[in-house]
Protein backbone atom coordinates (compact mmCIF):
# COMPACT_ATOMS: atom_id res chain seq x y z
CA UNK A 1 0.00 0.00 0.00
CA UNK A 2 1.24 3.43 -0.79
CA UNK A 3 2.00 5.64 1.96
CA UNK A 4 -0.29 8.13 3.05
CA UNK A 5 0.86 11.79 2.11
CA UNK A 6 0.09 14.00 4.69
CA UNK A 7 -1.55 17.35 3.20
CA UNK A 8 -1.77 20.54 5.29
CA UNK A 9 -5.10 22.24 5.30
CA UNK A 10 -5.05 25.37 3.11
CA UNK A 11 -1.01 25.01 1.98
CA UNK A 12 -1.68 25.16 -1.41
CA UNK A 13 -3.21 28.62 -0.87
CA UNK A 14 -1.76 31.91 -2.76
CA UNK A 15 -0.53 33.49 0.84
CA UNK A 16 2.44 35.06 1.71
CA UNK A 17 3.71 32.91 3.74
CA UNK A 18 3.05 29.65 1.74
CA UNK A 19 4.98 31.23 -1.45
CA UNK A 20 7.75 32.43 0.98
CA UNK A 21 8.24 28.71 1.85
CA UNK A 22 8.79 27.78 -1.39
CA UNK A 23 11.84 29.18 -1.27
CA UNK A 24 13.84 31.91 -3.55
CA UNK A 25 14.73 29.56 -6.19
CA UNK A 26 11.87 27.60 -7.03
CA UNK A 27 9.71 31.15 -6.99
CA UNK A 28 12.51 32.81 -9.21
CA UNK A 29 11.80 30.18 -11.78
CA UNK A 30 7.96 30.47 -11.19
CA UNK A 31 8.60 34.14 -12.02
CA UNK A 32 11.24 33.79 -14.98
CA UNK A 33 8.65 31.35 -16.56
CA UNK A 34 5.56 33.21 -16.59
CA UNK A 35 8.20 36.42 -17.74
CA UNK A 36 8.80 34.75 -20.83
CA UNK A 37 5.14 34.41 -21.20
CA UNK A 38 3.87 37.23 -20.39
CA UNK A 39 5.31 40.28 -21.58
CA UNK A 40 3.70 42.82 -19.28
CA UNK A 41 4.74 40.57 -16.31
CA UNK A 42 7.95 40.98 -17.46
CA UNK A 43 8.54 44.38 -17.18
CA UNK A 44 6.84 43.98 -14.01
CA UNK A 45 9.21 42.58 -12.75
CA UNK A 46 12.57 44.30 -14.05
CA UNK A 47 10.56 47.37 -12.35
CA UNK A 48 10.84 45.35 -8.97
CA UNK A 49 14.43 44.95 -9.88
CA UNK A 50 14.98 48.20 -10.98
CA UNK A 51 13.46 49.57 -7.39
CA UNK A 52 16.13 47.30 -5.89
CA UNK A 53 19.02 48.30 -6.88
CA UNK A 54 18.25 52.70 -6.94
CA UNK A 55 15.84 55.44 -7.89
CA UNK A 56 17.53 56.02 -11.15
CA UNK A 57 17.68 52.82 -12.64
CA UNK A 58 14.33 52.62 -11.63
CA UNK A 59 13.60 56.20 -13.56
CA UNK A 60 15.33 54.90 -16.29
CA UNK A 61 13.44 51.82 -16.79
CA UNK A 62 9.91 53.75 -16.28
CA UNK A 63 11.27 56.83 -18.49
CA UNK A 64 12.41 54.50 -21.44
CA UNK A 65 9.13 52.70 -21.51
CA UNK A 66 6.85 55.79 -21.78
CA UNK A 67 8.89 56.88 -24.37
CA UNK A 68 8.06 53.57 -25.87
CA UNK A 69 4.72 53.64 -25.73
CA UNK A 70 5.11 57.44 -27.30
CA UNK A 71 6.48 56.59 -30.02
CA UNK A 72 3.76 53.80 -31.23
CA UNK A 73 1.24 54.56 -33.76
CA UNK A 74 -0.76 51.27 -33.78
CA UNK A 75 -4.86 51.49 -33.16
CA UNK A 76 -5.44 49.32 -29.72
CA UNK A 77 -8.53 47.09 -30.43
CA UNK A 78 -11.13 47.05 -27.49
CA UNK A 79 -9.62 43.45 -26.52
CA UNK A 80 -6.31 45.03 -26.53
CA UNK A 81 -7.26 47.91 -24.45
CA UNK A 82 -7.40 46.41 -20.63
CA UNK A 83 -3.71 44.86 -21.21
CA UNK A 84 -2.63 48.35 -21.84
CA UNK A 85 -4.17 49.88 -19.42
CA UNK A 86 -2.70 47.14 -16.89
CA UNK A 87 1.01 48.00 -17.79
CA UNK A 88 0.02 51.72 -17.62
CA UNK A 89 -1.54 51.23 -14.38
CA UNK A 90 2.16 49.57 -13.12
CA UNK A 91 4.21 52.73 -14.49
CA UNK A 92 1.52 55.04 -12.49
CA UNK A 93 1.97 52.68 -9.58
CA UNK A 94 6.15 53.13 -9.89
CA UNK A 95 5.98 56.23 -9.95
CA UNK A 96 3.73 56.89 -7.41
CA UNK A 97 5.37 54.24 -4.61
CA UNK A 98 8.76 53.48 -4.57
CA UNK A 99 9.79 55.88 -7.10
CA UNK A 100 8.53 58.72 -4.71
CA UNK A 101 9.64 57.30 -1.64
CA UNK A 102 13.51 57.41 -2.81
CA UNK A 103 13.49 60.36 -5.26
CA UNK A 104 10.54 62.44 -5.08
CA UNK A 105 11.70 64.83 -7.42
CA UNK A 106 12.12 62.76 -10.25
CA UNK A 107 8.50 61.41 -9.62
CA UNK A 108 7.31 64.86 -10.45
CA UNK A 109 9.43 65.17 -13.05
CA UNK A 110 7.44 61.90 -14.43
CA UNK A 111 4.40 61.62 -13.70
CA UNK A 112 3.86 64.34 -15.78
CA UNK A 113 5.57 62.31 -18.57
CA UNK A 114 2.72 59.87 -17.75
CA UNK A 115 -0.06 61.74 -17.91
CA UNK A 116 1.03 63.26 -21.41
CA UNK A 117 0.47 60.22 -23.11
CA UNK A 118 -3.40 60.54 -21.52
CA UNK A 119 -4.14 62.30 -25.00
CA UNK A 120 -2.33 60.09 -28.04
CA UNK A 121 -3.43 56.89 -26.40
CA UNK A 122 -7.25 57.91 -26.25
CA UNK A 123 -6.98 58.91 -30.15
CA UNK A 124 -6.08 55.57 -30.70
CA UNK A 125 -7.52 53.31 -28.88
CA UNK A 126 -10.97 52.30 -28.24
CA UNK A 127 -10.96 52.63 -24.61
CA UNK A 128 -15.24 51.31 -24.49
CA UNK A 129 -14.32 49.94 -21.27
CA UNK A 130 -13.15 53.16 -19.71
CA UNK A 131 -10.14 51.58 -18.57
CA UNK A 132 -7.61 54.03 -19.72
CA UNK A 133 -9.71 56.74 -18.57
CA UNK A 134 -9.72 55.31 -14.88
CA UNK A 135 -5.45 54.84 -14.69
CA UNK A 136 -4.94 58.55 -16.32
CA UNK A 137 -7.48 59.83 -13.90
CA UNK A 138 -5.82 58.21 -10.64
CA UNK A 139 -2.17 59.21 -12.29
CA UNK A 140 -3.72 62.89 -12.18
CA UNK A 141 -4.67 62.73 -8.22
CA UNK A 142 -1.18 61.15 -7.62
CA UNK A 143 0.42 64.37 -9.36
CA UNK A 144 -1.45 66.32 -6.69
CA UNK A 145 -0.38 64.27 -4.08
CA UNK A 146 3.24 64.09 -4.75
CA UNK A 147 3.10 68.19 -4.70
CA UNK A 148 2.00 67.68 -1.21
CA UNK A 149 4.45 65.37 -0.08
CA UNK A 150 7.57 65.57 -2.55
CA UNK A 151 7.52 69.91 -2.25
CA UNK A 152 5.71 72.08 -4.67
CA UNK A 153 6.33 75.14 -6.72
CA UNK A 154 5.21 77.99 -4.66
CA UNK A 155 1.63 78.44 -4.24
CA UNK A 156 0.63 80.72 -7.21
CA UNK A 157 3.14 79.44 -9.61
CA UNK A 158 1.67 75.77 -8.48
CA UNK A 159 -2.08 77.53 -9.22
CA UNK A 160 -0.61 78.19 -12.70
CA UNK A 161 0.12 74.47 -13.50
CA UNK A 162 -2.77 73.56 -12.54
CA UNK A 163 -4.72 75.50 -14.80
CA UNK A 164 -2.55 74.97 -17.47
CA UNK A 165 -3.06 70.93 -17.20
CA UNK A 166 -6.42 71.30 -16.90
CA UNK A 167 -7.09 74.20 -19.57
CA UNK A 168 -5.04 71.53 -22.26
CA UNK A 169 -6.93 68.86 -20.98
CA UNK A 170 -10.17 67.17 -23.25
CA UNK A 171 -10.41 63.88 -21.34
CA UNK A 172 -11.06 64.93 -17.72
CA UNK A 173 -7.78 63.20 -16.37
CA UNK A 174 -7.07 66.24 -14.32
CA UNK A 175 -10.58 66.36 -12.91
CA UNK A 176 -9.48 65.25 -9.05
CA UNK A 177 -6.53 67.22 -9.31
CA UNK A 178 -7.43 70.14 -7.71
CA UNK A 179 -8.45 68.63 -4.53
CA UNK A 180 -5.27 66.38 -4.54
CA UNK A 181 -3.49 69.32 -4.69
CA UNK A 182 -5.26 71.51 -2.72
CA UNK A 183 -2.90 71.09 0.49
CA UNK A 184 0.01 72.02 -1.47
CA UNK A 185 -2.19 75.20 -2.48
CA UNK A 186 -3.21 76.52 0.18
CA UNK A 187 -5.80 78.74 0.28
CA UNK A 188 -3.40 81.78 -0.90
CA UNK A 189 -3.11 78.94 -3.98
CA UNK A 190 -6.42 78.44 -4.38
CA UNK A 191 -7.40 82.04 -4.72
CA UNK A 192 -4.84 82.83 -7.23
CA UNK A 193 -6.17 79.32 -8.94
CA UNK A 194 -9.61 81.02 -8.85
CA UNK A 195 -8.60 84.64 -9.66
CA UNK A 196 -6.53 83.21 -13.01
CA UNK A 197 -9.24 81.36 -14.11
CA UNK A 198 -11.84 83.96 -14.12
CA UNK A 199 -8.96 86.57 -15.73
CA UNK A 200 -8.46 84.24 -18.49
CA UNK A 201 -12.07 83.38 -18.91
CA UNK A 202 -13.09 87.22 -19.45
CA UNK A 203 -9.75 87.23 -21.83
CA UNK A 204 -11.63 84.89 -24.08
CA UNK A 205 -13.70 85.69 -27.12
CA UNK A 206 -17.35 84.30 -26.69
CA UNK A 207 -16.67 81.86 -29.96
CA UNK A 208 -13.76 80.86 -27.23
CA UNK A 209 -15.47 80.80 -24.52
CA UNK A 210 -17.62 77.77 -24.39
CA UNK A 211 -15.37 75.09 -23.36
CA UNK A 212 -14.19 77.31 -21.04
CA UNK A 213 -16.91 78.05 -19.56
CA UNK A 214 -17.40 74.35 -18.65
CA UNK A 215 -14.26 73.62 -17.37
CA UNK A 216 -14.85 77.21 -14.97
CA UNK A 217 -18.51 75.20 -14.39
CA UNK A 218 -16.88 72.67 -12.41
CA UNK A 219 -13.73 74.17 -10.67
CA UNK A 220 -14.63 76.83 -9.39
CA UNK A 221 -17.82 75.60 -7.30
CA UNK A 222 -14.64 72.86 -6.38
CA UNK A 223 -12.62 75.53 -5.06
CA UNK A 224 -15.29 77.44 -3.05
CA UNK A 225 -15.75 73.70 -1.30
CA UNK A 226 -12.46 73.48 -0.93
CA UNK A 227 -12.60 76.54 0.94
CA UNK A 228 -15.81 75.74 2.87
CA UNK A 229 -16.63 79.14 1.64
CA UNK A 230 -20.73 79.09 0.50
CA UNK A 231 -20.83 82.59 -0.15
CA UNK A 232 -17.83 81.53 -3.58
CA UNK A 233 -20.08 78.56 -4.24
CA UNK A 234 -23.22 81.11 -4.76
CA UNK A 235 -21.31 83.37 -6.36
CA UNK A 236 -20.44 80.42 -8.92
CA UNK A 237 -24.67 80.02 -9.49
CA UNK A 238 -25.23 82.32 -12.65
CA UNK A 239 -29.20 83.48 -11.95
CA UNK A 240 -30.20 82.66 -15.44
CA UNK A 241 -29.73 78.93 -15.32
CA UNK A 242 -30.92 78.26 -12.11
CA UNK A 243 -32.84 74.72 -11.72
CA UNK A 244 -33.92 72.54 -8.47
CA UNK A 245 -30.62 70.41 -8.73
CA UNK A 246 -28.72 73.36 -8.06
CA UNK A 247 -30.49 75.19 -5.85
CA UNK A 248 -30.43 72.02 -4.01
CA UNK A 249 -26.27 71.70 -4.14
CA UNK A 250 -26.71 75.59 -2.49
CA UNK A 251 -29.15 74.62 0.11
CA UNK A 252 -27.22 71.84 1.74
CA UNK A 253 -24.54 74.30 1.97
CA UNK A 254 -26.04 77.00 3.58
CA UNK A 255 -28.01 74.37 6.13
CA UNK A 256 -24.35 72.61 6.89
CA UNK A 257 -23.51 76.38 7.67
CA UNK A 258 -26.40 77.22 9.47
CA UNK A 259 -27.89 79.87 7.59
CA UNK A 260 -31.12 77.78 7.15
CA UNK A 261 -33.50 80.65 6.36
CA UNK A 262 -31.27 81.91 3.08
CA UNK A 263 -31.65 78.12 2.47
CA UNK A 264 -35.22 77.69 2.07
CA UNK A 265 -35.30 80.70 -0.09
CA UNK A 266 -33.31 78.19 -2.44
CA UNK A 267 -35.17 75.12 -1.42
CA UNK A 268 -38.82 76.86 -2.62
CA UNK A 269 -37.87 79.32 -5.41
CA UNK A 270 -40.31 79.52 -7.72
CA UNK A 271 -38.52 77.37 -10.56
CA UNK A 272 -39.84 74.52 -12.54
CA UNK A 273 -39.60 71.50 -10.43
CA UNK A 274 -36.59 68.75 -11.31
CA UNK A 275 -36.34 65.43 -10.47
CA UNK A 276 -34.99 65.90 -7.20
CA UNK A 277 -38.13 66.61 -5.18
CA UNK A 278 -37.32 64.00 -2.61
CA UNK A 279 -33.92 65.82 -1.76
CA UNK A 280 -35.54 68.98 -1.70
CA UNK A 281 -38.31 67.73 0.42
CA UNK A 282 -35.84 66.25 3.05
CA UNK A 283 -33.79 69.51 2.92
CA UNK A 284 -36.76 71.55 3.55
CA UNK A 285 -37.48 69.23 7.01
CA UNK A 286 -33.78 70.13 7.97
CA UNK A 287 -34.22 73.52 7.76
CA UNK A 288 -37.72 73.62 9.79
CA UNK A 289 -35.89 71.08 12.59
CA UNK A 290 -32.52 73.55 12.64
CA UNK A 291 -34.53 76.83 12.91
CA UNK A 292 -36.65 74.89 15.54
CA UNK A 293 -40.17 75.34 13.32
CA UNK A 294 -41.72 72.29 15.50
CA UNK A 295 -45.54 72.53 13.53
CA UNK A 296 -43.53 72.92 10.08
CA UNK A 297 -41.30 70.07 10.60
CA UNK A 298 -44.39 68.00 11.57
CA UNK A 299 -46.01 69.04 8.10
CA UNK A 300 -42.86 68.01 6.60
CA UNK A 301 -43.15 64.82 7.88
CA UNK A 302 -46.30 64.18 6.94
CA UNK A 303 -45.76 65.62 3.54
CA UNK A 304 -43.06 63.41 2.81
CA UNK A 305 -45.29 60.40 4.17
CA UNK A 306 -48.09 61.36 2.22
CA UNK A 307 -46.03 61.58 -1.36
CA UNK A 308 -43.42 58.74 -0.76
CA UNK A 309 -44.77 56.78 2.00
CA UNK A 310 -41.47 57.06 3.67
CA UNK A 311 -41.53 54.80 7.17
CA UNK A 312 -39.23 56.85 8.84
CA UNK A 313 -40.94 60.46 7.98
CA UNK A 314 -43.71 58.50 9.14
CA UNK A 315 -42.06 57.21 12.58
CA UNK A 316 -40.69 60.80 13.61
CA UNK A 317 -43.89 62.36 12.50
CA UNK A 318 -46.11 59.93 14.82
CA UNK A 319 -43.24 60.56 18.00
CA UNK A 320 -43.69 63.85 17.56
CA UNK A 321 -47.44 63.85 18.08
CA UNK A 322 -49.07 65.01 21.74
CA UNK A 323 -49.30 61.75 23.94
CA UNK A 324 -52.44 59.74 23.49
CA UNK A 325 -52.70 60.90 19.80
CA UNK A 326 -50.30 58.77 17.84
CA UNK A 327 -52.45 55.51 18.13
CA UNK A 328 -55.52 56.61 15.94
CA UNK A 329 -53.17 58.55 13.90
CA UNK A 330 -51.13 55.25 12.84
CA UNK A 331 -54.24 53.59 12.26
CA UNK A 332 -55.27 56.17 9.60
CA UNK A 333 -51.75 56.72 8.18
CA UNK A 334 -51.64 52.56 7.12
CA UNK A 335 -55.09 52.61 5.95
CA UNK A 336 -53.93 55.51 3.55
CA UNK A 337 -51.15 53.80 2.77
CA UNK A 338 -53.62 50.48 1.64
CA UNK A 339 -54.66 53.03 -1.31
CA UNK A 340 -51.23 54.50 -2.03
CA UNK A 341 -50.57 54.17 -5.89
CA UNK A 342 -48.17 52.29 -6.82
CA UNK A 343 -49.52 49.24 -5.03
CA UNK A 344 -45.55 48.02 -5.04
CA UNK A 345 -44.48 50.73 -3.22
CA UNK A 346 -47.28 50.56 -0.65
CA UNK A 347 -46.87 46.42 -0.50
CA UNK A 348 -42.69 47.51 0.36
CA UNK A 349 -43.98 49.80 3.10
CA UNK A 350 -46.25 47.74 5.06
CA UNK A 351 -42.74 44.59 4.58
CA UNK A 352 -40.67 47.26 6.14
CA UNK A 353 -43.11 48.74 8.62
CA UNK A 354 -43.48 45.77 9.53
CA UNK A 355 -47.29 44.92 8.92
CA UNK A 356 -47.71 42.04 7.55
CA UNK A 357 -51.21 41.54 7.97
CA UNK A 358 -51.99 44.30 5.55
CA UNK A 359 -49.12 43.54 3.37
CA UNK A 360 -51.20 40.18 2.68
CA UNK A 361 -54.61 42.08 2.35
CA UNK A 362 -52.98 44.32 -0.53
CA UNK A 363 -51.49 41.48 -2.26
CA UNK A 364 -55.45 39.44 -2.48
CA UNK A 365 -57.42 43.10 -2.89
CA UNK A 366 -54.51 44.66 -5.40
CA UNK A 367 -52.50 41.40 -7.24
CA UNK A 368 -53.25 42.53 -10.20
CA UNK A 369 -51.96 45.77 -10.11
CA UNK A 370 -48.47 44.50 -8.67
CA UNK A 371 -45.94 45.23 -11.25
CA UNK A 372 -44.89 41.76 -12.17
CA UNK A 373 -41.43 43.21 -13.59
CA UNK A 374 -40.67 44.65 -9.24
CA UNK A 375 -39.29 41.66 -8.84
CA UNK A 376 -36.44 43.62 -6.51
CA UNK A 377 -39.09 43.91 -4.28
CA UNK A 378 -42.04 41.53 -4.68
CA UNK A 379 -39.55 38.94 -4.00
CA UNK A 380 -38.29 39.63 -1.23
CA UNK A 381 -42.05 40.41 0.14
CA UNK A 382 -42.83 37.19 -0.86
CA UNK A 383 -39.91 35.58 1.33
CA UNK A 384 -41.45 37.32 4.18
CA UNK A 385 -44.90 36.44 3.77
CA UNK A 386 -43.97 32.91 3.64
CA UNK A 387 -44.07 31.70 7.37
CA UNK A 388 -46.90 33.84 8.64
CA UNK A 389 -49.06 34.06 5.22
CA UNK A 390 -47.94 31.20 2.73
CA UNK A 391 -51.27 32.32 0.44
CA UNK A 392 -50.18 36.15 -0.22
CA UNK A 393 -46.31 34.48 -0.58
CA UNK A 394 -47.86 31.93 -2.86
CA UNK A 395 -49.72 34.75 -5.36
CA UNK A 396 -46.70 36.96 -5.08
CA UNK A 397 -44.36 33.83 -6.62
CA UNK A 398 -47.06 33.44 -9.20
CA UNK A 399 -47.23 36.78 -10.17
CA UNK A 400 -43.63 36.62 -10.33
CA UNK A 401 -43.38 33.67 -12.81
CA UNK A 402 -46.44 34.69 -14.91
CA UNK A 403 -45.90 38.19 -15.57
CA UNK A 404 -42.08 36.70 -16.83
CA UNK A 405 -43.58 33.92 -19.25
CA UNK A 406 -46.29 36.70 -19.94
CA UNK A 407 -43.10 38.84 -21.83
CA UNK A 408 -41.45 35.96 -22.86
CA UNK A 409 -37.93 37.06 -21.10
CA UNK A 410 -36.42 33.85 -21.87
CA UNK A 411 -33.02 35.13 -20.73
CA UNK A 412 -34.53 35.16 -16.89
CA UNK A 413 -36.51 31.72 -16.80
CA UNK A 414 -34.01 30.67 -14.08
CA UNK A 415 -35.73 33.50 -11.99
CA UNK A 416 -38.80 31.96 -13.01
CA UNK A 417 -37.78 28.72 -12.25
CA UNK A 418 -36.69 29.84 -8.64
CA UNK A 419 -40.01 31.40 -7.84
CA UNK A 420 -42.36 28.39 -9.69
CA UNK A 421 -40.17 26.20 -6.96
CA UNK A 422 -41.18 28.59 -4.24
CA UNK A 423 -44.66 28.17 -4.53
CA UNK A 424 -44.07 24.59 -4.98
CA UNK A 425 -42.93 24.29 -1.43
CA UNK A 426 -45.70 26.37 -0.01
CA UNK A 427 -48.41 24.54 -1.13
CA UNK A 428 -48.77 22.37 1.75
CA UNK A 429 -49.28 24.53 3.81
CA UNK A 430 -52.40 26.28 2.29
CA UNK A 431 -55.33 24.99 3.54
CA UNK A 432 -57.99 23.59 0.72
CA UNK A 433 -60.70 26.70 1.48
CA UNK A 434 -57.78 29.23 1.05
CA UNK A 435 -59.65 30.69 -1.64
CA UNK A 436 -56.68 30.56 -4.35
CA UNK A 437 -56.04 28.37 -7.35
CA UNK A 438 -54.80 24.68 -5.93
CA UNK A 439 -50.87 24.43 -7.09
CA UNK A 440 -51.76 21.41 -9.26
CA UNK A 441 -54.36 23.56 -11.30
CA UNK A 442 -52.23 26.44 -11.15
CA UNK A 443 -49.73 24.53 -13.09
CA UNK A 444 -52.17 23.20 -15.45
CA UNK A 445 -53.09 26.42 -16.44
CA UNK A 446 -49.96 27.24 -16.35
CA UNK A 447 -48.75 24.59 -19.13
CA UNK A 448 -51.80 25.40 -21.37
CA UNK A 449 -50.98 29.02 -21.35
CA UNK A 450 -46.97 29.05 -22.17
CA UNK A 451 -46.78 25.33 -22.70
CA UNK A 452 -44.23 25.94 -25.77
CA UNK A 453 -42.30 27.82 -23.93
CA UNK A 454 -39.64 25.08 -23.44
CA UNK A 455 -37.25 27.25 -22.01
CA UNK A 456 -38.48 27.31 -18.75
CA UNK A 457 -40.32 24.00 -18.80
CA UNK A 458 -36.70 22.16 -19.15
CA UNK A 459 -35.29 23.46 -16.32
CA UNK A 460 -38.21 22.36 -13.77
CA UNK A 461 -37.80 18.59 -12.55
CA UNK A 462 -40.96 16.62 -13.12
Amino acid sequence: MAPRVKTTRGSSRLTLENLESLGASRLARLVLNQAEADPVFARAVRMEMAARDDSGALAHEIAKRLKTIRRSRSFIEWDKVRAVAQELDQLRAAIAGPLAQTAPGTAIELMPLFLSLAEPLFERADDSSGALGGVFRQGGEDLGTLWCHAGAPEPSMLARDILTLIESDGYGVFDELPEAASPALGKEGRAALREMLLERQASLSDAERWRFDYMAGWLLPKLADLDDDVDAYIATVDPDRRNALLNAKVAQRLIAHGRCEEALGWIDAPIERGHNERELADLRLRAFVALGRREEAQAQRKAIFDRWLDSQALRDWLRNLPDFEDFDAQRQALDQAMTFDPGVRALAFFVEWPDLKRAGQLVRSRLDALDGRAYDVLRPCAEALASSDPVGATLLYRRLVTSLLDRGASKYYPYAVRDYLAAGRLADDIEADAGIMGHADWVDLLRRSHGRKIGFWSQIQT
